[in-house]
Order: structure tokens, then sequence, then C-alpha cells
């Protein structure tokens, strides 16, 4: 731990000296040498998710080999991350950014990485035990492409806690609340979605093409559905929205693809969409679904839509 506390230390210190005086990331560690966790840490997750208790556990957990070779991976793109703000922050064209984040690496929780706080928090945790387990070793080079793709996700829901500030969301029901995670998680899985999605050039593939189709039925069923759920039924309409298999993410990954076809590499085509908020997204759905499915979601929306 030793070692990899210096690695940290030593490459931000390179990072500031090196690259542009805007944009400064800060290193910190969430496990002490002796293997605890902080007390952040722990406020933080238990109040993300439903811990177990091995998760609370106070108890020794270093990092492992296999966990330090992330933590070092992830400190070894600093430099370029504090390059990339702007060009991440393109869609959100209206916001001052922020350009001094704290990059907080731990070992506990269920998450491979998130933000959390408040609006003006500018803190992104990193989970290398989640990262070892989904994605294997932090050598591997694809781990290198997806480790930026995952920063950027981080970073775009930052950006989204600022635009917040400046244009609440309305949250008057179920279906408010389902447009809003739409919302935020599309923005951040067109950042993070693979080649296998977007291609080098910024166009969909034809792999994602194809997966709409899925996607688009289960988006319109969901939604429809949601418009007059239980909270109960809720909880459970909004399964997969933007966690389980990737592939079913019927919110998330729907609406990453409907902006990948809208950018076509251009993310200031997609400053407009920012800008529309939550409800934007019914427009979105309305420019990209087949025609069939676009028909039943506005006859089903239209009382919504009367009271929005």
């Amino acid at each position: 731990m030793h070692k990899v506390k210096f690695l940290l230390v030593a490459i931000t210190a390179i990072s500031v000296s090196v690259l542009a005086k805007e944009n400064k990331i800060i290193l910190s560690d969430a496990v002490d040498k002796s293997g605890y966790i902080s007390e952040e840490w722990i406020e933080v997750r238990a109040n993300r998710e439903v811990f177990t208790t091995e998760h609370l556990s106070k108890k020794e957990k270093k990092l492992t080999a296999e966990e330090m070779t992330w933590a070092k991976l992830i400190a070894s793109r600093v430099r370029t991350w504090q390059t990339q703000l702007d060009q991440i922050a393109i869609p959100f064209s209206s916001l001052e950014i922020p350009r001094e984040l704290s990059i907080v690496i731990g070992n506990r929780g269920t998450d491979d990485a998130f933000v959390y706080g408040n609006k003006l928090d500018s803190k992104v945790y990193f989970n290398v035990n989640v990262m070892t387990r989904e994605y294997g070793d932090g050598k591997n080079e694809v781990n290198k492409e997806r480790i930026d793709r995952i920063f950027a996700h981080e970073y775009t829901h930052l950006l989204q806690k600022r635009r917040s500030i400046k244009t609440p969301y309305k949250m008057n029901s179920n279906l408010d609340r389902a447009l809003i995670a739409t919302y935020k998680e599309g923005f951040a899985h067109y950042r993070s979605i693979s080649t296998k999605w977007k291609d080098n050039n910024g166009f969909i593939t034809e792999h994602g093409e194809k997966a709409l189709k899925y996607l688009e039925n289960a988006f319109v069923e969901r939604i429809i559905s949601l418009k007059d759920a239980t909270s109960d039924e809720t909880k459970i309409l909004m399964k997969d929205l933007s966690r389980g298999p990737f592939h079913k993410k019927w919110g998330a990954l729907t609406v990453a693809l409907w902006l990948t076809k809208e950018s076509k590499g251009n993310d200031k085509k997609l400053v407009d969409w920012v800008d529309s908020g939550p409800q934007g997204i019914l427009v979105l759905a309305n420019k990209y679904l087949p025609e069939e499915l676009r028909l039943k979601l506005n006859n089903e929306l239209k009382s919504y839509r009367e009271i929005s």
C-alpha cells in the first residue's frame, strides 16, 4: 500500500505541473496502510446501496495485488483526464464546469465507480475490488481504454449535478423519476459505451442498431407502465433501467444509442438535448422510435403530457 500511495502522489505532482493550469485532479486513498476503510467511504456507500455485513465491515481489508494494479492504472491516467474535461463537457456548454476534482480509491461496495454528495461536490469514487472482479487484470490493454470511459461516465454525472442547480428537475410522479434516470444515465452511458455500440468516428454500429429493436420495445412498455404504477410496481419496472445485464439496460443504453445517432460524432449537436432536461427524453424518443411504437407511446402518455 505504501508503494501505491507513493505512486499516486508522484503522478499527481507531475500532472499538476505539466498540464493545463485550469484543470486539476487529486488522488486519495480510502484504504489506509493497515487496510482500514475511511469513514467517508463508509458514509457514502451506506447512503447509496443496501449493504451486506461484509460491505459495511470496517475490518482490515488491504488492497490485493490485483487491486493495486487497478489503482496504478487509475493514477497513470490522471494526466490524460485533466486534458479531457472540456471535451467531455461539450454538451454542457452553458455550464461552468468543475475543474478541480478528487478521485478516491477504495475496495468496498457494489459499484465500480460512482459520484455522491451535494451538487457542488467534485469527487469521483473508484472501487478497485469490483473492477478486478468484473474486468480482470488492470494491466490488460483493453482496461486502459475502459477506465477512460468509466471516468468520462462519472464526470458526466458531476456535470449533471451542476446542471440541476441551474434547472431543477420536476419530480411529481414515478414517471418523472424514470425520465430523470434515463436522462442522467443515458448521457453518462453515451460517454462510456464501447466500440461495440459506437464506432471510433462516433457513429452507431450495426450491433447497436440491432440491439435497439429490443431496447426500444422495452423502453416503451416500461415508460407506459410507469405512468400509473404504484411504488411497489415502480421498483420492478425500474429494474434494468441502468443496472443488470448491459444489453438489457432499457433506459440508459436506449437513450445512449439515440444520442449516438443524434450526434453522429459531433457532441455539439447534444447541447440542446442537455438543455431540454428529462422531459426532452420523450422528444428524443419521438424522433427515433419506429412509427408503431411512437404512436403507442404518444397515445398512452397523452394525459401525462397535458399535465406536465
